[in-house]
């Protein structure tokens, strides 16, 4: 009987709001065309990793020993191969965060031999991958007197702005948007962050169409072509390498509009607008076909407070020594030292799982990979000399080489590698190595004045 109810669910989706499945293929630069979406869906977690295994780095040395402060029991990790003991590290392990979600009917069709031809953009709503379940239900959502639509909260789209809030923070402010608007747009498009689409490696928060950087990735998908006529197609949507490079692109369409008109979007922009709600009705018709789309969008941002993001963002408290701490909400819960019989190379920052990490100083990232201790982790070698690790994270948002600012995101807590819950474990180092007798307390550099 569950069986059933959940494929007459999928069966209804896939009919009203259009399913797409990736078929994986790369095409030439195009405009982006948009279609519409009328529903969010709940999202199923999915670890997001990249597995590059480097066995013969210097290894986190016994990251707990019993249990630490936050109630963490966690096996000793190896000695780093730098060490008199001369032990190998352990063959890396890749992360096991939570099982991959099921494929939402249809099945996804064979890849594309054929690049995507550009052409010129719809004047309709950006497409998106729906999940297969939905994440508001007739009891979650609910339709005020006044027209606006309620939403009850929901842990994962609250994680999912944790991970996109200050990005779109940033970006509102450099392009006279408003971040509240872009970040209800991405959790109605992109069911939270949960759809195919919006997920690694594709990172299409928007349904943007056509190809980004010459990347593009096949969907296919139903449209709706007027009286609730649909059809399906096979459509390219662009492929991002990080949710900042998906921000910045929408931001550059909002700003610069469609072919022919430069000025298609300037309805929502914070300088012709008196509030977030004006932009969101000129988005409505424009943007999206959807005649109740400002509605769920003023009911999101209502629901989940996100004009807090069209603020000024609260800097990261920096120390006299320039370094800044790199999480906003954190607790301490293991310190640098001796722990037990072992030695503990840096300090655990207890967080909630997708808290953002952000560069303690500006830098160049020289590894951003996958470690069996460690987990996925960071390192940004910084111009004072010294360098900062930061591990244990559900995945990195940098690439080695790229240069990074103070405060920038790098990534997200998480609990892969040796390690048995969320938190981030930041180590201090006056050489790149990270060899033991090269290690630094971090905490005096982070909070002593």
């Amino acid at each position: 009987m569950k069986k059933s109810m959940k494929l007459i669910a999928a069966m209804v989706l896939t009919a009203q709001f259009g399913v797409f499945l990736p078929t994986a293929s790369f095409a030439s630069e195009a405009d982006p065309t948009i279609k519409t979406v009328k529903s969010i869906a709940e999202p199923t977690e999915e670890s997001q990793t990249n597995n590059v295994p480097s066995p013969t780095d210097p290894i986190e040395e016994n990251e707990s020993d019993g249990e630490d402060e936050s109630g963490e029991s966690q096996e000793p990790a190896p000695e780093p191969p730098s060490e008199e003991s001369g032990e190998e590290p352990p063959a890396p392990e890749p992360p096991k965060e939570t099982e991959q979600p099921p494929t939402p009917d249809p099945q996804p069709e064979k890849p594309a031999p054929t690049p995507v031809p550009p052409g010129q953009p719809q004047t309709q709503q950006p497409s998106y991958v729906a999940p297969s379940v939905p994440i508001i239900s007739s009891e979650e959502e609910t339709e005020a007197k006044d027209g606006s639509i309620h939403f009850e909260k929901n842990e994962t789209a609250e994680s999912f702005i944790r991970k996109i809030g200050n990005s779109a923070r940033k970006v509102g402010q450099e392009n006279d948007l408003y971040a509240s608007v872009i970040i209800a747009q991405a959790l109605l498009e992109s069911g939270n962050g949960s759809s195919s689409l919006s997920q690694a490696p594709y990172y299409n928060l928007f349904g943007i169409k056509g190809a980004y950087k010459g990347k593009s990735v096949s969907f296919s998908t139903q449209e709706d072509t007027g009286g609730g006529n649909m059809i399906t197609i096979n459509d390219g949507f662009r492929v991002y390498d990080s949710y900042q490079e998906s921000l910045e692109d929408y931001a550059e369409l909002i700003k610069e509009g469609i072919a022919g008109n430069p000025e298609f979007y300037s309805g929502a922009w914070k300088s012709n607008t008196e509030s977030y709600e004006d932009a969101t009705k000129f988005l409505t018709g424009k943007y999206a076909t959807d005649t109740q789309y400002n509605q769920k969008l003023n009911g999101l941002i209502e629901t989940y407070e996100l004009t807090e993001y069209d603020k000024e963002g609260t800097d990261l408290d920096v120390n006299v020594s320039g370094y800044a701490i790199p999480m906003a909400q954190y607790d301490i819960s293991s310190h640098f030292g001796p722990r037990g019989r072992e030695f503990h190379r840096g300090i655990d920052m207890a967080a909630p799982q997708g808290e953002p990490i952000y560069a303690s100083k500006e830098g160049t990232v020289k590894k951003a990979e996958y470690h069996s201790s460690w987990g996925n982790y960071v390192v940004i070698d910084h111009p004072d000399g010294y360098s900062t690790l930061y591990a244990h994270q559900s995945e990195y948002s940098v690439k080695a080489g790229e240069k990074v600012q103070q405060g920038d995101l790098i990534g997200f807590v998480g609990s892969t590698g040796n390690s048995t819950g969320p938190h981030l474990h930041l180590e201090l180092s006056s050489s790149s190595d990270f060899s033991q007798s090269d290690l630094i307390d971090p905490y005096p550099v982070l909070f002593d004045e």
